[in-house]
C-alpha cells in the first residue's frame, strides 16, 4: 500500500510555516518599534486595511463555506505576501534609528576599490535616454511582480516553488533590515550626485529628512499611505530581483522575459534607486542566502509532514532492513 502523503499534506506544511515566519516577523516589528518609540498610523490607509479584510474574507468564505482549493490558495498567498512586505517595509523604518555612523564614505570606496565609476555609468545612461527610459521602467516593475509571479506559478501549478520564493522573501527582508542597522547610509544620490550638482532643485526628495528624524527620536509614527524606501545597503531591489529570476526559471516562455526583465531591473539600481555598485553584491549575496534558507525549511517541513502522515514509516522501514 502506497504510503506516501498526497502534495496538498506538504503544501499545507509550507503554508504553516510561511504563517510561522509572518508571525515571527511581526513579533519582531513588535519588538523592535516600542524602543523606539515608533508606532503604525493605521487610518493613514484605510484601502489597504479593506484589502486586508477583503482578502481574508473571501479565503475563510472558499475555505470553509463554498471549498474552493484554488482560490483559497490565491488569496492566502496575497495576504501572505503583502503581510511579509508590510512587515518588511516597517522594520527598516525601526533599523534606521539605530544611531550606527553612515557608511555612505566606505561603501563608495568600496565601488571604487572594485574599479565601479558610478559618473561614467550614469553618463553611459544619459546619452541613451532611451534605454535610461527602459531600464526605469523595469525598476518600477518590483511590485508589481508580487502580483504578476504568483499569477503564473498558480497557472503553471508550481506551488511549491511559489511557497518558497514567500519564504525566501521573508527571510531577504529581514536579514535586508538587519544588516542595514549596522550600515545605515543617505543612497549614493545623496552623498556623491547631490555634491556635484550645481543648483539642488527646490523640493527634490531624498531620504536623509526622515533617517535624520528617525535617528533622533522625532519621527513618532509611520503613515500606510507614504512608506518610503530607506534601505541602501543591501539593495533589496536586486534580491527581489533574483529571487524572481530563480521562482520562475523552470517556466518555459516565461523564464526568458523574466531574466530580462529583472536583469534590467538590477542595472537601473544605480540609477533610479540610487544605490551604490556594492549594495548590489550585497542583495545578490542576500538572495542566495534567502533561497538557500527557504529551501532548506521547506525541504524539512515536508520531512515532518511525510512523518505525520506516516507514523508507521519507520516500522515499515525497520522490517525492509531486518527482512522481516
Amino acid at each position: 500500500m502506497d504510503k506516501t502523503p498526497p502534495a496538498y499534506v506538504f503544501a499545507n506544511s509550507h503554508a504553516r510555516l510561511i504563517w510561522w515566519v509572518i508571525a515571527f516577523m511581526g513579533a519582531v516589528t513588535v519588538a523592535s518599534f516600542i524602543p523606539a518609540g515608533l508606532t503604525v498610523d493605521v487610518r493613514s490607509n484605510p484601502a489597504l486595511l479593506l484589502f486586508f479584510i477583503v482578502v481574508f474574507a473571501v479565503n475563510w468564505f472558499y475555505r470553509i463555506w463554498r471549498p474552493d482549493a484554488y482560490v483559497a490558495a490565491a488569496t492566502e498567498v496575497a495576504g501572505q505576501l503583502l503581510l511579509i512586505l508590510l512587515f518588511g517595509i516597517l522594520l527598516s523604518y525601526a533599523a534606521a534609528t539605530a544611531k550606527f555612523p553612515y557608511v555612505d564614505a566606505k561603501l563608495y570606496a568600496i565601488d571604487n576599490a572594485l574599479g565601479f565609476d558610478r559618473r561614467a555609468y550614469l553618463h553611459f545612461f544619459a546619452h541613451r535616454p532611451w534605454l535610461e527610459r527602459s531600464v526605469g521602467v523595469a525598476y518600477l516593475c518590483m511590485l508589481p511582480q508580487f502580483l504578476v509571479v504568483p499569477g503564473v506559478m498558480f497557472f503553471a501549478q508550481q506551488t511549491e516553488r511559489l511557497q518558497q520564493m514567500i519564504i525566501a522573501v521573508a527571510v531577504a527582508l529581514l536579514v535586508t533590515a538587519a544588516v542595514s542597522v549596522f550600515t545605515p547610509s543617505l543612497t549614493a544620490f545623496v552623498h556623491v550626485d547631490l555634491a556635484q550638482m550645481p543648483h539642488v532643485p527646490a523640493g527634490l526628495y531624498t531620504p536623509e529628512r526622515t533617517m535624520e528624524a528617525l535617528r533622533a527620536g522625532t519621527f513618532g509614527s509611520v503613515p500606510l499611505n507614504n512608506l518610503e524606501g530607506l534601505i541602501s545597503f543591501p539593495s533589496f531591489h536586486t534580491t527581489a530581483a533574483l529571487i524572481f529570476i530563480w521562482t520562475v526559471c523552470k517556466i518555459p516562455y516565461v523564464r526568458w522575459g523574466a531574466l530580462i526583465l529583472n536583469l534590467a531591473l538590477i542595472s537601473a539600481t544605480p540609477i533610479a534607486g540610487a544605490h551604490y555598485f556594492v549594495d548590489v553584491l550585497g542583495g545578490a549575496a542576500v538572495a542566495a542566502a534567502a533561497i538557500v534558507v527557504s529551501k532548506t525549511l521547506c525541504r524539512l517541513m515536508s520531512r515532518a509532514a511525510f512523518r505525520l502522515a506516516s507514523p508507521d514509516i519507520g516500522a515499515v522501514s525497520n522490517r525492509i532492513a531486518t527482512g522481516r
